[in-house]
């Protein structure tokens, strides 16, 4: 008499448990790093990413950490003391923002120093008055500003801190073009520029037929070399793609 096979007991089906949700994997948006030499002396790569922080967020607390010391000296009447914390951190402003912090190295360290010693220079010339301030712009560029702008010592600040902050010290376009900035760019722009456009680079960019991404925004705006595939520093836009 043959052998009958025992029906296997049929497993029970999967239930999460109570309290626990079910997480979908998602690709996590690169951090586009800038070093900047604070007052205790240290280099600090402060970092931000488009899924955790907004571009203006980043620029307006590293414009803060300018005269404050690094997290790791933080003196004790100030918080915690900071002797004893890692080398990578995460540091939330306001809610809903998250940036990260890191000790520099390497050529970082002379990076942050110049970018300190800019973003002092221009913060002093607008404590100083608009006048002042303007005085630093190119003079193509201040006739394009006063012409386009209702508040243009307040846009020339702004494309300086893009430049410096988002832009890792990077002109988007050379001063000298600024300088001699012809009529031609007074002119509407021969293609549309994208309502999330954030700083005065992108907006010569197009009217001067410069090296724009499939974004709309000039290739400056994206923090790293093209082959890095970093974010816009305007929009979402995840890596540069020319035209």
């Amino acid at each position: 008499m043959g052998r009958t096979k025992k029906n296997k007991p049929r497993r029970r089906p999967h239930r999460p448990h109570p309290g626990r949700h079910a997480v979908t994997a998602t690709a996590a948006a690169p951090i586009a790093w800038t070093p900047l030499k604070q007052e205790c002396g240290c280099v600090v790569d402060w970092g931000w990413s488009r899924d955790q922080a907004n571009p203006l967020a980043f620029r307006d607390w590293y414009v803060s950490q300018l005269s404050t010391p690094c997290p790791w000296h933080t003196r004790p009447e100030d918080g915690a003391d900071g002797a004893g914390l890692p080398d990578v951190l995460t540091v939330r402003p306001e809610p809903g923002v998250r940036l990260h912090a890191r000790k520099a190295t390497g050529d970082r360290l002379a990076l942050g120093a110049e970018l300190a010693a800019r973003l002092a220079a221009i913060l002093d010339k607008a404590r100083q008055g608009d006048t002042v301030l303007l005085d630093d712009a190119p003079a193509g560029f201040r006739s394009w500003l006063i012409a386009k702008t209702p508040d243009p010592a307040r846009a020339w600040l702004e494309h300086e801190l893009t430049d410096i902050i988002l832009n890792q010290g990077r002109c988007g376009l050379p001063r000298e073009l600024l300088e001699r900035l012809p009529e031609v760019l007074l002119a509407p722009p021969a293609s549309p520029q994208p309502d999330s456009a954030a700083c005065n680079v992108c907006s010569f960019s197009a009217v001067h037929g410069g090296l724009l991404c499939l974004c709309g925004h000039d290739w400056s705006c994206h923090p790293g070399k093209a082959a890095d595939g970093e974010p816009c520093s305007h929009c979402a836009c995840p890596s540069m793609q020319h035209l």
